[in-house]
């Protein structure tokens, strides 16, 4: 049944990718800072309040070691790949941008399966953030492969196609979770480190700088409906 459960969120994930080409900018521009607020506090909640003492419980005080690596090796990448640089530049090289989403949906996989490893009510939570989070991130990336020349089809296919490494980091966690007795703890501790990664450097600097009182609700919103259903 954990398999189906990552099956759907994932694809719902992929189906992101595609929608750049359909949602109006001032749609976006409009919901923009509740969508990352709502996002932000979902992911929060999930990853320190569900998937991390999952994972102590687990692997004992082992697993903050494991959190803090992930969270470590995450800003590594993303500094090396300087994903939010060329998200700000043009033009841009739409190969280097798809390889830098690619790497960044293989996490999203990751993080989606060790999520639903602890319950489908975590999973499903935690999905909704990542999916949530994604959509202004696609929409940009479709934005700026059209500013460097593609055709819209072109653009909605290649961003199609990288979403097919979440499905591999989906798959290889949950084969891991499976076969491997030891592999539970430190999955989960990942994933929790992760979500917090993504919230606190990725999602909150924005809202900062957006000063919308909806993202500050969004966010309270969030965390409060994930400690409700706990």
């Amino acid at each position: 049944m954990t398999w189906l459960w990552v099956t759907i969120a994932v694809v719902l994930d992929g189906a992101v990718a595609l929608v750049g080409g359909l949602l109006p900018e001032r749609w976006l521009d409009r919901y923009q800072p509740a969508m990352l607020g709502f996002a932000a506090g979902t992911l929060l909640a999930s990853g320190l309040g569900e998937i991390l003492p999952h994972a102590i419980s687990i692997n004992g005080v082992t697993a903050l070691g494991w959190t803090a690596g992930a969270m470590l090796v995450l800003g590594a990448v993303e500094h090396a790949s300087a994903r939010r640089e060329r998200h700000r530049q043009r033009p841009v090289v739409p190969v280097a941008l798809l390889g830098s989403d690619a790497l960044h949906n293989l996490a999203d996989g990751m993080a989606i399966a060790a999520a639903f490893v602890v319950s489908p009510r975590v999973g499903i939570f935690t999905s909704a953030a990542v999916v949530i989070h994604e959509l202004p991130e696609e929409i940009a990336d479709y934005a700026l492969l059209r500013v460097a020349g593609m055709a819209k089809r072109s653009a909605l296919i290649a961003l199609g196609a990288v979403q097919l490494t979440a499905a591999l980091g989906a798959a290889g966690t949950l084969a891991a979770a499976g076969t491997i007795a030891d592999a539970n703890g430190p999955i989960l501790a990942i994933a929790c480190g992760m979500f917090v990664y993504i919230a606190v450097f990725d999602l909150i600097p924005d809202l900062v700088r957006a000063r919308a009182a909806s993202a500050a609700l969004a966010c309270l919103a969030g965390i409060a409906i994930v400690l409700a259903l706990s």
